[in-house]
């Protein structure tokens, strides 16, 4: 009798323990299934890249001939026109001997492969030149002034972001970072706060990946409004008791001032050691590598416009006539000119045209048959030409109408005029047309905050069809703008997504619109 009472008091509390444990565990399931995460449709997200707009001036003209130059390594095989023929736009005009065409074609790429090395290994020099810190001479140290209130082991915090980042701080992901490239070290900061140079010290010893974010209201659930990435490893470690803005990545002074020399970059690379040159011998060394890059860069484009006229060639040899005109100054093809005489020109016999001037930033974007808008300034007529010729060469010629940048050289360009009425020959024009890469239009350029990397694979959290936040893999692309990120495909306008951080950016959470309607 006695031990079934035994029996039933023992079996009477299993039952009452079965209940608090289901209690517990289901007040669990319940706390977090009601727990939900914001999205955003991707097509109110996506900034769009549409190219970007190039304004210039230019003049029309009738006037307008097309001159054939021939190298002196090119061979002419055959002749098909004569001195005061008339000729159509699309005729043949004379025919190569591919041989010496493709050897030039071929001699012309290793051109321009040696030139782009070339200008990497000045680029490297550059840089190098620019963080290097110039020779001062030595004077008697400076005690620090005792007064001055020292840094709290604590850091302070306002809302859950730091002012100042001491090594005492703690990211707010630290149970999920593991301090890599791939998974950095994350730290909420206020817009004022800063880093300590102890900080960067210990991190460059430590060789970890930490990153400091900026949050609206100071909160991770806020927009992303900056974030700084720094690599410990790569870290020339500053004195210790500097201060680095975070929202700048700059030095700060004791007021508080931006320093107009020290600075760490994206990469948390602090300036190289001191040099053996004086600040006035570096400015003219960064002076004259910067010219040497210029150079450079314009032999390249020199040699690439020569690759793509050595290609059209090389398709079936033939040179066309670009205008509608009567054929003038033509030349012995068994004697050619070694003086730069063009072998023929083409003198145009009907139709406007308008010249303008393309900046060599643009050479490799603008070719034959892209249309430009065309503006009157004293009627205000508009219509489109097609160009039909850029010059291998740059002039000064255009630059007073080419407009831009001064610094750069301007390559001539003609266009047609289909229609020109209201346009008459001399006048001045504004021109405009749109440079892009071919595929950008079928990219979706988000806030680069929206984007995780796992194992060298890059990320969102979109809601499914269960309206469940999941993992979507997606290729990546370029960065515009510096906060703007490409993705070239995984994902579609029709998507929605989250901000991939704070405690709900977890797949399995239930999503609620931005609007605030749930699903």
């Amino acid at each position: 009798m006695k031990n079934k009472k035994v029996m039933k008091r023992v079996l009477v509390i299993a039952i009452v323990a079965a209940v608090a444990v289901g209690g517990i565990g289901g007040g669990i399931y319940v706390q977090r299934s009601k727990m939900t995460a914001e999205v955003q449709s991707v097509a109110d997200l996506n900034s769009g890249y549409w190219g970007d707009d190039v304004n210039s001036s230019g003049l029309v003209t009738n006037d307008y001939s097309q001159t054939v130059e021939i190298s002196k390594d090119d061979e002419i095989k055959e002749v098909y026109v004569e001195e005061g023929q008339q000729v159509q736009k699309g005729d043949k005009l004379l025919a190569l001997d591919m041989t010496v065409t493709t050897l030039n074609l071929q001699g012309k790429e290793l051109e321009v492969e040696n030139l782009k090395n070339q200008i990497t290994l000045a680029q490297n020099e550059l840089k190098k030149l620019k963080n290097t810190k110039p020779y001062v001479e030595p004077s008697e140290p400076v005690k620090p002034d005792s007064s001055t209130p020292s840094t709290p082991d604590v850091p302070e915090m306002s809302g859950d972001a730091y002012n100042y980042i001491l090594w005492t701080a703690v990211p707010y992901n630290q149970n999920e970072a593991d301090g890599s490239a791939e998974n950095p070290y994350r730290y909420l900061c206020t817009e004022d706060a800063y880093v300590t140079g102890s900080f960067f010290s210990q991190l460059s010893e430590a060789g970890l990946h930490v990153v400091f974010e900026i949050h609206e209201n100071n909160s991770v659930s806020g927009k992303l409004l900056s974030e700084w990435e720094v690599d410990g490893s790569q870290i020339v470690v500053p004195d210790a008791d500097t201060r680095w803005s975070v929202a700048d990545r700059t030095q700060l002074t004791e007021d508080t001032d931006v320093s107009d020399t020290d600075t760490v970059d994206d990469t948390g690379v602090d300036a190289i050691d001191q040099g053996g040159y004086t600040q006035s011998e570096l400015n003219g060394m960064i002076s004259e590598q910067e010219k040497k890059i210029k150079d450079l860069d314009l032999d390249k484009r020199k040699a690439e416009l020569d690759v793509e006229k050595l290609k059209a060639q090389s398709s079936d040899g033939i040179i066309y006539a670009n205008v509608t005109g009567t054929v003038k100054n033509l030349q012995d093809k068994d004697n050619l000119p070694t003086d730069g005489t063009p072998f023929m020109e083409i003198a145009g016999s009907e139709g406007l045209y308008v010249t303008g001037g393309i900046s060599e930033l643009l050479l490799d974007k603008v070719k034959p048959g892209q249309t430009v808008s065309v503006s009157s300034w004293e009627s205000g007529t508009s219509c489109e030409a097609e160009i039909t010729e850029i010059k291998n060469y740059p002039s000064t010629d255009v630059s007073s109408y080419g407009g831009g940048n001064n610094n750069v050289s301007y390559y001539p360009f003609v266009a047609y005029i289909e229609d020109s009425t209201g346009l008459r020959n001399g006048e001045y024009v504004d021109l405009n047309m749109t440079v892009s890469d071919e595929e950008d239009g079928a990219s979706i350029y988000i806030f680069k905050g929206y984007v995780r990397s796992e194992n060298g694979k890059s990320y969102v959290l979109k809601a499914d069809e269960n309206d469940r936040l999941v993992k979507q893999y997606v290729k990546t692309g370029k960065i515009i703008y510096g906060d703007t990120i490409e993705i070239k495909s995984g994902l579609t306008e029709d998507d929605r997504i989250a901000f991939p951080y704070g405690k709900t950016a977890k797949e399995g959470i239930r999503v609620v619109d931005s609007d605030g309607a749930e699903y």
